[in-house]
């Protein structure tokens, strides 16, 4: 998908093609983590925050910015949800992951019953017998 966006540089109006990647089920978890670097790194920039500016206020090192606006594989997820509540993202979360709710039948059903104790071994009790 891509649209066009228009800029000036020194008076004159530039056309750009710019390619915008949607996620979808298709893209590798590469492609997904690069994606996901390029907009946490768009969304930092449109804030005109430096990453050690974000990277300060998330309470992640710098490094560790740059390696998720990377999108490099091996980030902690508790670093990707530091940046994201520094820029006011987690209210997306929600829609991410959303509750599953489930039916009475269903909660019943998944529920395991407590398991029959087993006898001790050696003990040779029967049922009519004291």
């Amino acid at each position: 998908m891509s649209d066009m966006t228009n800029c000036t540089l020194n008076g004159l109006l530039i056309r750009q093609k710019r390619v915008i990647m949607k996620y979808n089920i298709a893209m590798t978890e590469d492609e997904a983590l690069r994606e996901s670097g390029r907009r946490l790194a768009q969304i930092r920039l449109s804030r005109n925050l430096t990453q050690a500016e974000l990277a300060q206020r998330a309470g992640v090192s710098k490094r560790t910015l740059e390696r998720l606006e990377m999108g490099a594989v091996g980030v902690r997820i508790d670093a990707f949800f530091a940046v994201c509540g520094a820029l006011g993202l987690t209210v997306g979360f929600e829609a991410l992951l959303p509750e599953v709710q489930l039916s009475p039948q269903d909660i019943l059903a998944k529920r395991t019953l407590p398991k029959r104790a087993h006898r001790r071994s050696g003990a040779t009790k029967e049922w009519g017998n004291a």
